[in-house]
C-alpha cells in the first residue's frame, strides 16, 4: 500500500510519500544442495552441501523471528517560504527616450526553511533521519539520524548542527556527535573572521570499545592573529589491545610567527607494556624540538630519550 500528497500554497512547499507493506522470505527455507565441484585449473574440489537451509543454519530465523517481515516507509519534505526580499538596485541610463514606468530594482525572495524527514519501521530495525535548513538571524543546518533495533550493534545516533553568525563579522559553528556500542566521538569546531582577527578552534575525541580493542582520541587545535599569528596543537591517545599491549601517545605542537621571526616547539611522548607468551616487556620514548628563524640567525634543538624493557632478556 502506498499513499503520495503534494501541495503548494502562500506559505510552504510540500511533499510526502508513504508505503507500507509485507516482505516474504519463505525462499530462505529451501533447502540447498550444492554437488562437490572441481576448481578450475587445480585438482582441489570443494565439499558437497547437502539440504543447507539459509533460515536455520545462518542464524536468521532467531534474529527475524519469522519470515513474514512488515515494514512501513515514510518520507516527508517542506519548504516554508520567507516573504522577506533580498533588493538589487538597477540603474536606468536613457538620454534618447523617457520610459513611461521603469523598474528600479530587482525583488529576490529570501531563502526560506526547508526540512527533510525519512523513517523506515520493520521488525528488525527502525531508521529515523531528519534534516533541516533554517534561514533566520543565523543560518542554521541540522541533522539527526538515529536507529534501534532488537541488536545492539545495529543501534547508533548521529547528530550535527552548523551555524553562520553574521553579528559583528562572521562566525562558523559545527558540532558533530556519534554514539554506537562500539563507537563514540564528537566534534566542535568554529571559525570567527573579523575585520581585525582571525580565530579558529577544533576539538574532536572519540572512544573505540571492541573485544580485541580499546582506545581513547582526542585532539584539539587552537590559532588566532590577535597580537600575532598563533597556532596550538595537542594529541593524546589511550590504547589497549586486549592487555596485550597498552600504552599512551601525547603529543604538542606550537607555532608561532611574525614578519620579523618564525618560531616552532614540539613534543612527543609515549609508552607501552604489555605481555606475549607470559613475557612482560615496557617502553618509553621522548622527543622534544624546536627551532627560531629571523633575518640574522637560526636556532635549533632536538632531545631524544627512550627506554625500553623485557623481563628475563634486557633491562
Amino acid at each position: 500500500h502506498q499513499n503520495f500528497s503534494a501541495g503548494n500554497n502562500e506559505n510552504s512547499i510540500e511533499a510526502h510519500l508513504g508505503i507500507n507493506g509485507e516482505a516474504n522470505l519463505d525462499f530462505l527455507n529451501i533447502p540447498l544442495t550444492i554437488p562437490e565441484m572441481t576448481l578450475p585449473y587445480t585438482t582441489l574440489t570443494t565439499p558437497q552441501v547437502k539440504d543447507y537451509s539459509l533460515w536455520e543454519k545462518t542464524g536468521l530465523k532467531d534474529f527475524l523471528k519469522t519470515t513474514k517481515q512488515s515494514f512501513d516507509f515514510s518520507v516527508k519534505a517542506q519548504y516554508k517560504k520567507n516573504k522577506d526580499k533580498h533588493i538589487i538596485p538597477i540603474p536606468f541610463y536613457a538620454k534618447d527616450f523617457q520610459a513611461l514606468s521603469t523598474p528600479n530594482d530587482i525583488f529576490i525572495p529570501a531563502m526560506g526553511n526547508i526540512t527533510y524527514d525519512f523513517s523506515f519501521k520493520s521488525g528488525i530495525i527502525t531508521l529515523n533521519t531528519n534534516v533541516g535548513l533554517y534561514n533566520q538571524s543565523d543560518i542554521v543546518a541540522y541533522f539527526l539520524t538515529s536507529s534501534s533495533s532488537v541488536t545492539d550493534a545495529l543501534q547508533y545516533k548521529l547528530e550535527g548542527t552548523s551555524s553562520l553568525t553574521r553579528k559583528r563579522g562572521l562566525k562558523l559553528a559545527t558540532a558533530l556527535s556519534l554514539s554506537n556500542k562500539f563507537v563514540e566521538g564528537n566534534h566542535d569546531s568554529t571559525i570567527s573572521l573579523t575585520k581585525k582577527n582571525i580565530e579558529a578552534s577544533v576539538t574532536t575525541s572519540a572512544e573505540v570499545q571492541i573485544p580485541i580493542l580499546r582506545m581513547k582520541f582526542k585532539q584539539e587545535l587552537n590559532g588566532n592573529t590577535k597580537s600575532k599569528p598563533t597556532v596550538s596543537s595537542s594529541i593524546e591517545l589511550i590504547y589497549d589491545l586486549n592487555s596485550t599491549a597498552t600504552g599512551t601517545i601525547n603529543h604538542k605542537l606550537n607555532l608561532e610567527s611574525l614578519a620579523s621571526y618564525f618560531y616552532i616547539e614540539s613534543s612527543t611522548k609515549g609508552d607501552i607494556k604489555g605481555s606475549v607468551l607470559s613475557i612482560e616487556y615496557s617502553g618509553t620514548i621522548a622527543s622534544e624540538a624546536s627551532t627560531y628563524l629571523n633575518s640574522k640567525s637560526t636556532r635549533s634543538s632536538v632531545k631524544l630519550q627512550g627506554a625500553s624493557k623485557v623481563d628475563g632478556i634486557w633491562n
